[in-house]
């Protein structure tokens, strides 16, 4: 078949339509795709498939393959699996790239168990760095101290990608593509959930306004150089005053000083504001790259070969307590 030996991405759906992990995804595996002269193919499971479909192929896929079936009225691993695993078995890939989401999560572990093959999990990066087939994954280990590259003998190649790793990938009305439309008879499996209420758009509340890291504007981030919790909570106090979201480098949450829901880093949150104060934080090559999207860093921090002023557009050698009343005095008149 044509399919053979290309790169697929699951596209995971949010109310219809493709989740934004999914869109990143469809963007690097393109990249592959275009590296390798093959198609790149969007995965979709469900029910009304079509409009979705539309959508993956302006975002860069050739090809999406719609599985249908009424059961698919909400994610249900077993039966997600299924479907997966046939569509795999009929068009041979050669890498099938999967969401870290909760759900995604699972449906890789599913997947590898039920074909007997490698997953790597949690990826940062993959490319095809040979002329062969293979795939080379670079992962975090010993929470992100280390980065190693992995190649797994087993085809496909499975991996999970977690959220804003891959940005930048943008809508194109003008691509053409084919949508395949597959069935799956379940047989006798059935789902273990189902939809007993639906909640019509109109009737859905208003999404929170609450800052957080993943929507801020404007993010302040704390590392070692506060020196204490107390020093912490200055800089928090900072974040506020300005309206800007708050983070924390990992020694803060390996301190106790902060919840790990605080921290900035590809262990922690991977982050995308147009600004980012980085205050007494060094910049390990874990925080760098949960913070590579980031539009501008400014970086505050005592040692003047601190790793992070590699990453800052703007830095400020000194101590970061006598930089606090200047800088909240700027970001006011901006």
């Amino acid at each position: 078949m044509t399919n053979m030996g290309n790169v697929w991405v699951y596209v995971e759906l949010n109310n219809g339509q493709p989740s934004q992990l999914s869109l990143e995804l469809l963007g690097k595996g393109r990249q592959l795709a275009d590296s390798k002269k093959v198609q790149l193919v969007g995965l979709l499971v469900g029910n009304s498939l079509e409009a979705a479909a539309k959508a993956v192929i302006g975002y860069g896929a050739d090809e999406a393959i719609c599985v249908e079936n009424p059961a698919f009225t909400a994610f249900d691993g077993k039966i997600y699996t299924k479907a997966v695993e046939a569509m795999v078995a009929k068009y041979n890939p050669n890498v099938v790239l999967i969401g870290g989401s909760v759900n995604g999560r699972e449906l890789g572990g599913r997947l590898s168990a039920q074909l007997n093959i490698g997953l790597v999990a949690d990826c940062i990066d993959c490319s095809y760095a040979s002329e062969d087939d293979a795939i080379t994954w670079i992962r975090p280990a010993y929470t992100g101290k280390l980065f190693v590259k992995i190649l797994t003998t087993s085809r496909p190649q499975l991996a999970t990608i977690s959220s804003k790793i891959f940005r930048g990938n943008a809508f194109d009305a003008a691509r053409t593509g084919k949508i395949i439309p597959e069935t799956l008879a379940l047989g006798a499996l059935v789902p273990g959930q189902k939809v007993v209420n639906f909640v019509a758009d109109e009737q859905v509340t208003e999404p929170s306004k609450e800052l957080t890291l993943e929507n801020a504007g404007v993010v302040v981030g704390a590392g070692r150089g506060v020196a204490s919790k107390d020093g912490m909570e200055q800089v928090q106090a900072l974040a506020k005053a300005i309206g800007a979201g708050f983070g924390v480098s990992k020694p803060l949450v390996d301190e106790g000083w902060a919840p790990h829901d605080w921290q900035v880093g590809i262990t922690g949150k991977q982050i995308a504001p147009d600004i980012y104060l980085a205050l007494g934080i060094s910049g390990s090559i874990q925080h760098q790259l949960g913070i590579k999207e980031a539009k501008l860093v400014i970086a505050v921090n005592t040692d003047p070969e601190a790793p992070i002023f590699k990453r800052a557009n703007y830095g400020i050698v000194g101590d970061l307590f006598k930089a606090l009343p200047a800088l909240q005095e700027e970001f006011k008149k901006s």
